[in-house]
Order: C-alpha cells, then sequence, then structure tokens
C-alpha cells in the first residue's frame, strides 16, 4: 500500500510540473503527502539560493510559523536552520537535550525528527525534516523516500531560479540594445554611441572592460575609437597591427580566446596577461561587406562566452557599425553641402 501511496506522490508531482504549476505549491504538495503517507506531525523543505547561504522554506505542512520562522540557536550548530553534512535522526527529543532546538520542538510538540540533506550537482542545497508527534525510529526507507522526494522539489526549484536568470538576462540584453539603438537613432554624436556600447557590453558579460577598435586602411593598423574598464597603459601598448592581432576578424569572423596565455593570435601577450585578462571575444565591426574596426570584450577569470553572448555581443558590433557608418554619411553630405554653397557664391550673409 505504502509503495502504492509513493508511486501516487510521484505522478502528483510529475503532473504538477507538467502543468507548470510553481515550485512553492509543488514543495507545500510534498510536505502535506509525506506527512499523511508517514503519519508524522509535519514537514519542511528548504534550500539555498545561489550564492546565499540562507535557507529559503520551499514548502512546509503541519508547522505553525512561530517554529518555522523561529530564529535558530546562536550558542550550538543548528539542526533545522542549517543544512546538515549528513542525515540527523533522533528518536525521543525529549531525552535528546543536545539537540539545540530542544526546546522549540517539544514546544510545537515533535517528539522525533529526521533531517535529511539533499545534494544537487555534488553539492548540498537542501533539506527535507521530517517532525514526529511520538517517539520513534524512521527507517531506511522512509528516510531514502523524502531524499528523492526532497532531490525532486529542489532540483525543481534551481531549474526555475536559472530560467528566471536567462529570462532577465535577455531582458537586460533587449534593454541595452533598445538604449544603443535608441541613441544611435536620436543623436549623432558617435562617441556618445560608442561609449554607450562599451559600457553595457562590459557590464553584461560580466567582463574586465571593452574597446572598439577603427582600421585605419593606409597602415593597417586599429586605433582606440572608445574604451571603457581598460587602462590607457594597456590600450596604448603599441601599435595594433590588423594582420597581427586577431587577425581573423579582418576576414569578417568573430574570435573567441578561451586562454591567452597559449593562444597564437594574441599580439601584445605579456601586457594582455598583466592586466588580468584571461578571455577575448572580439568581433568584426562590417559595413557593406568590409570591416571597418573590431569590437573586443576583454574578461577575467570568468566560464566560457555562452552562444546568448556571442550574439548579444555580435548584434551591438552590427549597431556599432551602423553608429559609424551614419556618422561618416553625415560628415559626407554635410562636406558636400558645404561645397555647393562654396560653388554658387553664398558667403553666408542673409542679404
Amino acid at each position: 500500500m505504502i509503495s502504492r501511496e509513493c508511486l501516487s506522490l510521484f505522478v502528483e508531482m510529475s503532473r504538477a510540473l507538467c502543468d507548470l504549476t510553481d515550485v512553492y505549491s509543488i514543495a507545500h504538495l510534498a510536505s502535506k503527502r509525506l506527512t499523511e503517507l508517514l503519519e508524522l506531525k509535519g514537514c519542511f523543505i528548504k534550500a539555498k539560493r545561489n550564492g546565499s547561504e540562507r535557507l529559503e522554506i520551499l514548502g512546509s505542512y503541519g508547522l505553525t510559523d512561530y517554529f518555522l520562522l523561529g530564529e535558530p540557536p546562536k550558542s550550538r550548530k543548528s539542526v533545522c536552520f542549517m543544512l546538515p553534512e549528513a542525515t540527523v535522526c533522533c528518536s525521543n527529543i525529549k531525552e535528546a537535550e543536545d539537540v539545540p532546538e530542544h526546546e522549540q520542538l517539544l514546544i510545537e510538540g515533535i517528539r522525533a525528527i529526521a533531517v535529511v540533506p539533499v545534494e544537487i550537482g555534488q553539492e548540498i542545497r537542501g533539506m527535507v525534516a521530517l517532525f514526529a508527534p511520538s517517539p520513534r525510529e524512521f527507517s531506511k526507507d522512509e528516510v531514502a523516500l523524502a531524499e528523492t522526494v526532497g532531490s525532486f522539489v529542489i532540483y525543481a526549484f534551481y531549474q526555475q531560479l536559472e530560467k528566471d536568470r536567462c529570462v532577465a538576462k535577455e531582458r537586460q540584453y533587449l534593454k541595452s540594445f533598445q538604449e544603443v539603438s535608441a541613441a544611435i537613432n536620436s543623436s549623432l554624436n558617435v562617441n556618445r554611441v560608442l561609449q554607450l556600447v562599451v559600457t553595457k557590453t562590459t557590464e553584461l558579460l560580466n567582463a574586465i572592460g571593452c574597446v572598439v577598435r577603427l582600421l585605419d586602411p593606409k597602415t593597417q593598423q586599429l586605433y582606440v575609437a572608445q574604451a571603457y574598464g581598460l587602462s590607457e597603459e594597456f590600450l596604448h601598448k603599441g601599435p595594433v597591427d590588423a594582420h597581427k592581432s586577431i587577425a581573423e576578424n579582418m576576414a569578417g569572423r568573430t574570435v573567441i580566446i578561451d586562454d591567452v596565455f597559449t593562444d597564437p593570435r594574441i599580439q601584445y601577450r605579456a601586457e594582455v596577461v598583466e592586466s588580468g585578462i584571461r578571455r577575448i571575444l572580439s568581433i568584426p565591426l562590417m559595413v557593406r561587406g568590409k570591416v571597418i574596426g573590431v569590437l573586443r570584450v576583454m574578461a577575467g577569470e570568468r566560464p566560457p562566452f555562452t552562444e546568448d553572448e556571442v550574439e548579444f555581443a555580435q548584434a551591438i558590433a552590427q549597431q556599432c557599425a551602423f553608429a559609424l557608418e551614419n556618422a561618416r554619411m553625415y560628415q559626407r553630405l554635410k562636406y558636400e553641402y558645404q561645397q555647393l554653397l562654396i560653388d554658387f557664391g553664398y558667403d553666408g550673409s542673409s542679404t
């Protein structure tokens, strides 16, 4: 009978997940069903968010807010408010005065507990706590069930966090792209656009800095047009040769350098390493199929650039090229207009 009820529990949770039910509702369902199935007083499931040691209650059942939201013991390591390294079981709380929450558990009407750690990605990231109203032993099967249910819920929680992170990142990409596009459409100040480009790209790609270099067709050197986050000493370390410094850019190809220590495409390796740069994303700026410069993102110790990050940087690079082309066309039209006035003998007077 218990096996059938366990199967029913997982069917319920799976169906709820497929129906896109929020994780907290699934965690509450799991806590309720564990409590009923194992004849407990209550149960809770907790997990920590990425980058935080604070435990968040994902779901609970049968427990008061006084107990759930109470302060953890300050003098000794907590059983209910900290992640355990291994399963903790206590068959009789009345006789276990060494349990830090001893008094809180008794007030709550709890007489036996089992706290089970949950491992996700080879790291303990959450726990399931079982609370019984009378002294009892928890079997290996009960502990295993709690761990399995907890793993299901906490894995879904981390999947939701990752989904939320990706959505938030996409919104940031879109917002930054819109800002750059709006700047191009509303201003002929190309320096303002380029400054926005290098600033936003650095921030969103978690980089050390970003630089836009333009190609001088006569010397075939790349000179700095705008930069952010990089020192003047690094930016002016010497002439950057378009055919020695990540030369594939000149063929219109995006280049990702994952290891500046060994990649032969870097012209000034010592200066790059000394500046703390470990990864480089270099994208050509192209107008009508012709390379006019490069956008380079300089990053430190970080994970490899993702496909989304590369696509965002490429889109920004294209906007950057548009801004430069618009500025060039404006200057040409301005010059031609002035020449036309000269040809017709206009001297600027109104008479």
